[in-house]
């Protein structure tokens, strides 16, 4: 009696799982754009995730009016998890996000979310540009990206979800930004990706806009989302 409960228990949750949609939406970040994205995406498409390589007006829109529309977007879904694969300021999109989920009955579980090179305390690059000319070239998120104790990133929910982040470092290279005080992708310093809740952290030799494109980064992307962490083999 007992084994045929356990049996179909099983054959219950596998019923289950069987029906739940899941989709990996991929994010770009300040001054990106889809193409940007695509090889992260297709890796995730040929590993058999549903997927939507979403694109927005970096450069006009706040951050938090982006976070809105793709909350309504992914809310009129009807998908049962949605994770989240977000490069540079895609990251504080997803973190604006939090902040429209009211209850979690009337939103997709959030079920992990991988972030490249994602300034989470800010960066200082913005700290440099932040001035009345290149906000109006450049639009209201530079002053978002600032770093700071009341910096706008640091005030952004934190996920609630298995979190792994992917930075990028200089090592060796000529493109490090000796502007910026510690290690860094020549855009964000190797300090400020940390929330201090992610579940797995690696470390890479890229610049900042070059992490997209890497087979590596889409390697530990797919690692990350199968199980929860970073195959290491991938970081050589």
């Amino acid at each position: 009696m007992r084994q045929r409960i356990i049996h179909l228990s099983i054959l219950f949750t596998f019923s289950i799982m069987s029906f739940a949609s899941h989709k990996v939406y991929v994010i770009h970040g300040f001054g990106g754009f889809k193409l940007q994205m695509s090889k992260i995406n297709n890796c995730l498409l040929k590993e058999g995730y549903a997927t939507k390589n979403y694109s927005y007006h970096s450069l006009s829109k706040d951050i938090d009016s982006v976070a809105k529309e793709l909350f309504i977007k992914i809310k009129a879904e009807k998908i049962d998890t949605v994770s989240f694969v977000t490069h540079s300021m895609g990251a504080l999109v997803v973190r604006s996000l939090y902040k429209n989920i009211v209850s979690k009955a009337e939103f997709p579980f959030i079920y992990r979310i991988v972030m490249v090179a994602p300034p989470n305390k800010g960066t200082e690059v913005a700290n440099i540009y932040s001035c009345k000319l290149t906000r109006f070239f450049f639009g209201p998120n530079v002053n978002k990206l600032k770093t700071g104790d009341n910096c706008f990133a640091k005030s952004l929910p934190v996920p609630d979800c298995e979190v792994g982040i992917i930075a990028g470092m200089k090592g060796k290279k000529p493109w490090y930004n000796p502007s910026l005080k510690d290690d860094n992708d020549g855009n964000v310093s190797v300090n400020l990706t940390t929330l201090g809740i992610e579940k797995d952290a690696v470390k890479i030799h890229s610049t900042h806009n070059l992490m997209t494109i890497q087979t590596k980064v889409c390697k530990l992307i797919v690692s990350f989302m199968k199980n929860g962490a970073f195959d290491k083999e991938f970081l050589f």
